[in-house]
């Protein structure tokens, strides 16, 4: 199942802090999946799997979640990370700015050394049709630019120490919103780039 509702609450504007010693363990896939697994069957029936649609269902539910639906995406929140794209690459670009660079770069220091589990790189656009100059260079579609931002972030956080075993980038185009796409500001948080231990 992709985009799935484990990552309604699991999302903040910058870098957040990994977890420390002193905060509880984050729950497994397999324990976030058997909290919110009723969820769905009762708030979503019927809705399919893919685009984020699950995703879309649960946000318009968040406030009927069940306790331990609600206790585990709480305790995943911590390894989740969102980045604005603006902050990471030119605009209509795919490469990683020096700030874009110097963003994951601290987070690599603090995730390298004791990786174990496998990491996501998830890229989404707004809705902007591409332009003639990106179609120039051979980019037809949302999703392919994205998917060329997200292997971008792939290699450098490789690059940074990161495990090439324990990595995997998927574009998603505008797919998965999370603001409206009507308007300047929420078009730009609809450009970003998400990091989970979980796969969208």
């Amino acid at each position: 199942m992709t985009r799935s509702g484990y990552a309604v609450c699991a999302s903040v504007l910058l870098i957040a802090p990994m977890a420390g010693a002193q905060q509880p363990p984050v729950p497994s896939r397999m324990e976030i999946t058997r909290a919110y697994a009723g969820d769905v069957e009762r708030l979503c029936p019927g809705v399919p799997p893919g685009q984020g649609r699950i995703k879309a269902c649960m946000k318009e539910h968040i406030s009927q979640l069940s306790a331990p639906c609600f206790d585990k995406l709480l305790g995943a929140v911590t390894v989740m990370y969102t980045v604005n794209s603006d902050l990471l690459f030119p605009s209509g670009g795919w490469q990683l700015s020096e700030a874009g660079k110097e963003v994951f770069a601290k987070l690599v220091k603090k995730l390298a050394p004791t990786q174990e589990s496998k990491l996501y790189v998830s890229g989404f656009t707004d809705s902007t049709p591409i332009g003639p100059e990106l179609r120039a260079q051979g980019i037809t579609s949302n999703e392919q630019l994205s998917q060329m931002r997200a292997d971008n972030v792939m290699q450098f956080l490789i690059s940074q120490g990161v495990n090439p075993n324990l990595i995997a980038a998927k574009g998603f185009g505008d797919a998965d919103p999370i603001a409206s796409n009507d308007t300047r500001a929420g078009q730009a948080k609809n450009r970003r780039v998400e990091l989970s231990l979980y796969p969208l």
